[in-house]
């Protein structure tokens, strides 16, 4: 009988990042289960939580609830969930989001072994103080291959290419009986906003996608949260607002494409093996794109670095995202 090998993973925020890390883990899974029995534990803010509810490779899912507890001050909450954490072990750590947060997660919990990225490979340095085995890999590299690169040098095994982690096995469950009731016939979901002001379509242009749509008969799903839609009636179009990520796990498998922004919903199209289209302006393509035969992006800035005042995102014409997606719907030109 093999050894049972008890591994934690800290990812806590933000929703395409805890995609892109937990992506990895079915190939970690099989290359380990040549010589353990891998127990696959998972510590997530409460926010995200349903991102990776039921995902077979997550033995247990730990939901922290730290994002709400610091921004409603309630520190009698955070010395409850300390005083919880010190009771978990495992033989290895494995701090994919290289914070000082979730290092602090991590120093909490019992190991002999925790593995984090070095102080020149991670966005706060400090939180490489906390690692027992510091990894090196520049932080320009690709998202997916630093995740893999960190996880798999934790147990001395080769690391997979990244054209290898662009085409992970499921790892991501969905219950298509939570989606909304859809439309027949194409169905092109439109993700309106995300995270961040300058990684925003700006709403005209989707407006003037839809129009484009409409022309071949289809009736876009235009996905938003806060934004309200300013249109008029001579668009056809479905809206979906409000829908909580339990809901749009289930709404993604449904869709014939999807379209949006660097993004998390963008990204779970890709998990879901989904056609996507992602725009792409002030995050660079090159380190967060997953290109595949099914998956693309258009970037309206080859040299993109997280510059706050770059919206160059808003230069992507339409008509070149629908030509785009025309060719992964199959429609002749």
């Amino acid at each position: 009988m093999l050894k049972p090998l008890k591994i934690a993973f800290i990812r806590l925020s933000s929703m395409g990042d805890i995609i892109h890390s937990a992506s990895i883990l079915p190939s970690l899974f099989s290359a380990l289960q040549e010589k353990y029995q891998p127990i696959f534990h998972w510590y997530v803010d409460s926010n995200f939580y349903e991102i990776l509810e039921d995902s077979p490779y997550i033995h247990k899912l730990f939901s922290l609830p730290i994002k709400q507890s610091l921004k409603e001050k309630k520190i009698k909450n955070l010395l409850s969930l300390y005083r919880s954490l010190k009771q978990e072990s495992y033989d290895f750590i494995i701090d994919l989001q290289g914070l000082l947060k979730s290092a602090l997660v991590g120093k909490c919990l019992q190991t002999q072994n925790f593995i984090g990225f070095d102080y020149k490979s991670i966005k706060e340095p400090l939180a490489s103080l906390f690692y027992t085995q510091k990894i090196s890999i520049p932080y320009e590299e690709h998202i997916l291959l630093r995740n893999a690169t960190l996880a798999f040098s934790a147990f001395n095994l080769k690391i997979p290419t990244l054209q290898t982690l662009l085409h992970p096995p499921a790892f991501l469950k969905a219950n298509e009986n939570l989606s909304p009731p859809l439309i027949k016939g194409k169905r092109v979901l439109l993700v309106l906003e995300t995270s961040k002001p300058n990684k925003t379509y700006p709403q005209e242009s989707f407006l003037e996608l839809t129009r484009l749509f409409n022309t071949l008969g289809i009736k876009p799903l235009l996905l938003s949260h806060k934004q309200a839609i300013k249109t008029d009636d001579h668009l056809d179009f479905q809206a979906l607002s409000h829908l909580n990520l339990q809901q749009i796990k289930a709404l993604l498998p449904q869709m014939d494409l999807i379209i949006g922004g660097d993004t998390g919903i963008t990204h779970l199209s890709w998990a879901f093996n989904r056609p996507s289209i992602t725009l792409f302006g002030a995050t660079p393509a090159k380190r967060f794109g997953l290109p595949t035969d099914k998956n693309l992006s258009l970037s309206a800035n080859a040299h993109a670095n997280y510059d706050k005042k770059d919206f160059s995102i808003a230069h992507i014409r339409a008509k070149e995202v629908f030509e785009l997606a025309k060719r992964l719907l199959g429609i002749a030109q």
